[in-house]
């Protein structure tokens, strides 16, 4: 009753608020719904500036619905008769301006809220929201899901360039930044992990309260409320503090799926690892079925069954009964194709396009990830009365190769190839390991028979490793951008499939778990790039989205000057094999300094970005350039920066007129005149691979 009470007097109470807020010699005006970013027109507001948000919030699982309140703390930027704040979705139960009911209107994004009086230019309020609802992800296309996602027990919330409005009222661009407070009730034995430092966890009945306090300003979309199952490692190094969240189910190890011993590929690249084994079928015909639990590169690396009659070259491949593979091709003629001559007796390129049927026989595969172990069952009757030759294979092209595969429990007709990988003196049963095909690279390793311990490190594993890097990688960041911006860091890297992209969202980067199942890759990269940004990107934000470039590709230079450190490829080498592109490529159709919103976080803005300032540096001369890197963060240090003030800088420090160069390098949308003949720049063998930290999903650049 008292709930009532109390919604009923506020509308009483706004019914009351008159239509225009005059005062005195005042004219009033709403402050404008977006923060003049052209880019993304309605982002952000204007009229104000919030210098601090404290988020009460609660959420269930069980509903997906979560409950808020936020308070936030305004000083008005002119006299205003009304505010716009960036809300998507929510349902706002109650506004107040400074402890007094307010109108509140909604159209799209734009929540326009009108206080009983009008608010004088300079003056301090508060603003307090009552919400709850069930947030809305984005789907980025090829980057994936973002902004707040459903877990299976919880929420992973990252996203940019929005994400903030999607789960609390924000005035929601970078050029507003401010102070947090996170206050976050979940059910019990869940974890709440947000910015800044724990301040406190206590539990009552079935709930938990986890309180961050965030004091350095952040950027809204920086901002993080993931909620779920995590093992936490709180620890303190060089001064800062580190929180690293992961989900224990990363760093379970495979397992037979019984006994004690499975098949297991191993992670090898490229590689055709067969196991392989001849068949007689009975007259009637039979099947063949066994457990296979696959962790392949999507697209690029398969696993499939090959057969052939026994003392022929008639191959093909076997459907799977239950419908686990298929006849897309994804990659495999531009993959395995160039690789290994064996893929011509599946799959062939007609009017340029890559067809499930070859020489002998079609193509059924099947790449990706399994949900743990699945029954696969292939139909042998095509072979009824003959010796059929099998093989259960993987197949892996040069680049990128996930952990692989663990077969298990194989039934075949009438008992024959039947195994389950026991140590009963015969761990293969018939089975044996076969090598590529004839004519093909050798494999470095082939399948063995083990536990969990034979198999390639998981994911967990593989972050946990990288992660225990970063006290040592913020101590080399500082060597190029000066002390660390904050007082903690850490990571969160949650068990979500369906993110292609790590974000820099401040003192507690968010990593997609798919950075660490690509084992061919130094795993830290993508933490050198995220922790670069907590200097570029989060202390020195940029003022407009145009002006990207001086996060995504200062960060991603940091990662070539990493591996330099590391004795890995050098920045040179990096910047070669991009250099080695063709004048044709798309790589060098984007304007970075000014790539327009749908190109935003485009691959070129990270990597050509990287490459100007790799030019510059060997233009302006070691000495000039990494002291421009620590005078550009000394100078900006909290606030926001644009592309202009960096040339001007660059200007100052090197004594060189540096226009040309710049109006080369970012602004023209071609490849830059001075970097030559691409043919005659390519290094004849180069293995140098590149996955991209950041936004940028992993891509194949050498395809």
């Amino acid at each position: 009753m008292r709930r009532l009470v109390g919604v009923m007097a506020a509308s009483l109470a706004l019914a009351l608020v008159p239509a225009v807020a005059e005062a005195k010699g005042i004219s009033f005006k709403p402050g404008a719904p977006g923060i003049g970013d052209p880019y993304f027109p309605l982002d952000g507001n204007g009229g104000y500036d919030v210098s601090h948000y404290g988020l009460t919030l609660s959420y269930d699982p069980d509903t997906d619905v979560l409950r808020g309140v936020a308070k936030l703390e305004i000083t008005a930027k002119q006299d205003l008769s009304s505010f716009n704040l960036d809300l998507i979705g929510m349902n706002v139960r109650l506004a107040l301006v400074d402890g007094w009911p307010a109108r509140v209107s909604r159209s799209g994004g734009e929540m326009t809220v009108k206080p009983l009086k009008g608010i004088r230019r300079g003056e301090r309020f508060n603003a307090y929201f009552l919400y709850d609802g069930v947030p809305q992800t984005i789907d980025e296309g090829v980057l994936g899901l973002s902004g707040f996602i459903h877990t299976d027990d919880g929420t992973y919330v990252a996203g940019q360039p929005d994400s903030a409005a999607y789960w609390y009222p924000v005035n929601d661009h970078p050029l507003d930044k401010a102070s947090y407070s996170f206050s976050i009730t979940v059910p019990r034995g869940l974890e709440a992990i947000a910015n800044g430092e724990l301040r406190d966890v206590s539990t009552f009945g079935p709930w938990t309260t986890w309180k961050w306090e965030a004091k350095e300003p952040m950027a809204s979309y920086l901002t993080t409320a993931t909620i779920g199952e995590f093992k936490v490692d709180a620890y303190k190094a060089n001064g800062i503090k580190y929180w690293d969240a992961m989900d224990p189910d990363l760093l379970a190890e495979p397992e037979p799926r019984t006994g004690r011993q499975m098949a297991i590929s191993q992670i090898a690249e490229p590689s055709w690892k067969r196991l392989t084994r001849t068949i007689d079928v009975p007259a009637g015909g039979g099947e063949l079925s066994f457990w296979v639990r696959r962790e392949t590169e999507p697209s690029w690396d398969f696993f499939f069954v090959e057969a052939r009659p026994a003392g022929t070259e008639d191959w093909t491949t076997l459907r799977d009964l239950n419908g686990h593979n298929s006849q897309v091709t994804a990659g495999a003629c531009n993959g395995l194709g160039s690789i290994y001559a064996q893929v011509a007796s599946y799959i062939d390129v007609v009017n340029g396009q890559c067809v499930p049927t070859g020489t002998t026989g079609e193509w059924w595969a099947a790449s990706g990830s399994s949900d743990g172990y699945e029954q696969w069952r292939v139909d042998l009757g095509a072979y009824a009365g003959q010796q059929v030759e099998l093989s259960l294979t993987h197949a892996s092209d040069d680049l990128y190769q996930i952990a692989g595969v663990e077969l298990d429990d194989i039934v075949g007709p009438g008992g024959q190839g039947t195994t389950s990988f026991e140590a009963d003196g015969n761990v293969f049963d018939g089975w044996t390991v076969s090598g590529p095909p004839a004519d093909a690279p050798p494999n470095e390793n082939d399948w063995i028979v083990g536990g969990a311990a034979q198999t390639p490190p998981t994911e967990g594993e593989v972050a946990r490793s990288a992660l225990d890097q970063q006290p040592q990688i913020i101590t080399f960041l500082e060597g190029l951008f000066g002390r660390y911006p904050f007082s903690s860091a850490g990571s969160i890297v949650d068990d979500v499939e369906g993110i292609g992209f790590a974000l820099e969202n401040q003192t507690r980067p968010t990593y997609s778990r798919a950075f660490f199942n690509v084992r061919s890759e130094p795993a830290e990269s993508v933490v050198v790039h995220e922790l670069a940004h907590q200097w570029v990107g989060d202390s020195l934000a940029i003022s407009l989205w145009r002006h990207l470039w001086l996060n995504e590709g200062f960060a991603t230079y940091t990662e070539w000057l990493w591996s330099e450190e590391q004795g890995r490829s050098t920045a040179q080498d990096f910047f070669d094999f991009y250099a080695s592109q063709p004048a044709d490529d798309p790589f060098w159709s984007i304007k970075i300094g000014d790539p327009g919103p749908i190109d935003l976080f485009d691959g070129a803005v990270y990597d050509r970005g990287a490459m100007t300032l790799h030019a510059l540096r060997t233009r302006i001369g070691d000495g000039p350039f990494f002291r421009l890197l620590r005078e550009w963060i000394a100078r900006n240090r909290g606030g926001n920066v644009a592309i202009p003030q960096f040339i001007a800088l660059a200007e100052r420090i090197s004594g060189q007129e540096l226009d040309p160069f710049f109006d080369e390098w970012l602004f023209t949308p071609a490849k830059p005149a001075s970097l030559g003949d691409a043919a005659a720049m390519r290094k004849a063998g180069s293995t140098l691979r590149v996955v991209p930290g950041g936004h940028g999903p992993m891509k194949r650049v050498t395809r």
